[in-house]
């Protein structure tokens, strides 16, 4: 089976404006990712979807691999409107041609994620048969979670709430997940189904630390990510 990753840098961040070309240690923010997919054991290609040549000159300094390749995206598709999943769909032809075997999608703003996290998450998905998608643990137990009513009272968003029941030890605690945006791995065909409305249908979860798992949208992130470092 061939793979082919996509890591997506857009350039019109407005939050953190060009974070994905700024420096975190030694390299610029996108150069992490597109570095582990690099040494991946297993990926074919390394494909860099962005507007920006800018971006695509800075990935050219870092890296020097006949992996790298780039998709230079028009500016309609590269807006803060457009969702990555449905570019992937949309544009699926322009990105894959009529290549067969598997796309790993990788959000640059994930930069500790190393290679060796993409081979497991690959087998994973070879043992399993199943696509699979990267997930951490939440850092605080979410039982404890409640929303605020108009009157101000506070309101659980599970029946049987700690806050209800007095049973506040974290041990007592059910672990719950969510998805990091670190790795996605499923077959290109299944991006020509009109059914497939996300990149978590019938996908089994790769669990990360949250230490590998930090997720760079703010300048205290990248101080987060620095100190791990």
């Amino acid at each position: 089976m061939t793979y082919t990753a996509v890591v997506p840098a857009r350039s019109g961040s407005k939050r953190l404006p060009h974070k994905n070309v700024k420096l975190l240690g030694n390299r610029p923010l996108l150069v992490w990712t597109l570095e582990a997919c690099i040494h991946s054991k297993y990926i074919d290609e390394v494909m860099l979807s962005t507007d920006s040549i800018d971006y695509w000159d800075t990935a050219k300094k870092y890296l020097h691999s006949h992996k790298l390749q780039l998709d230079l995206r028009e500016p309609e598709d590269a807006s803060d409107t457009v969702k990555i999943f449905d570019y992937l769909k949309g544009k699926r032809t322009k990105l894959f041609g009529n290549r067969a075997g598997a796309f790993i999608l990788a959000l640059p703003t994930v930069p500790l994620r190393r290679a060796k996290h993409i081979d497991e998450a690959i087998a994973l998905f070879e043992s399993s048969g199943n696509p699979v998608f990267s997930a951490t643990n939440y850092g605080f137990p979410i039982s404890f979670s409640f929303s605020i009513s108009e009157s101000g009272n506070w309101e659980s968003l599970f029946p049987h709430s700690p806050m209800h029941s007095g049973n506040t030890r974290s041990q007592n605690q059910t672990d719950f997940y969510h998805p990091n945006g670190a790795i996605y791995v499923r077959h290109i065909s299944d991006l020509s189904s009109n059914s497939l409305k996300s990149l978590y249908a019938n996908a089994v979860p790769y669990l990360m630390s949250r230490d590998e798992s930090v997720d760079i949208d703010s300048e205290i992130d990248f101080k987060v990510a620095e100190a791990l470092l």
